[in-house]
């Protein structure tokens, strides 16, 4: 049985690694920038899930430092899409606000999430979904001051 579920995952990787071989960081749009469902909310977010991480967070020195980092005032509604330009599903998860169960953003599809920063502090925000990327989705950041 543990060989039959460790030969899925190796061809699911096969096929994830060919798929982002063949066509790079996912859909986009004709003029090369992001596709129409990826907008930012009025006065909210955008967080983009592609095979380089949550707003290409592999140029942005993860794990070791934390990005993105959206920082808001206590008491605000706090809006974010997020956008999966890749071809693998990803997960998105926030500390405290959005950790009861997982919110999963299919290849092609945004998803919104809307909360109240009810309490200061510095919560993380994460994928929650193993994929390729993975270690690239676990450093963002939620600052409520």
């Amino acid at each position: 049985m543990a060989l039959l579920l460790l030969l899925a995952a190796i061809a699911v990787g096969v096929v994830v690694t060919s798929a982002y071989i063949l066509y790079g960081r996912g859909p986009q749009s004709e003029s090369g920038g992001l596709p129409s469902y990826c907008s930012r909310p009025s006065g909210g977010f955008l967080i983009v899930a592609s095979a380089r991480g949550y707003n290409d967070s592999v140029d942005h020195g993860v794990p070791a430092s934390s990005w993105p980092v959206i920082r808001v005032q206590k008491g605000s509604t706090v809006s974010i899409t997020v956008c999966n330009t890749d071809v693998q599903a990803h997960g998105f998860q926030v500390t405290h606000y959005l950790d009861s169960r997982i919110e999963t953003v299919s290849p092609g599809q945004a998803l919104t999430v809307t909360f109240v920063a009810d309490e200061s502090g510095s919560y993380r925000i994460y994928c929650s979904i193993f994929c390729t990327v993975h270690w690239a989705m676990q450093s963002g950041e939620l600052v409520v001051s």
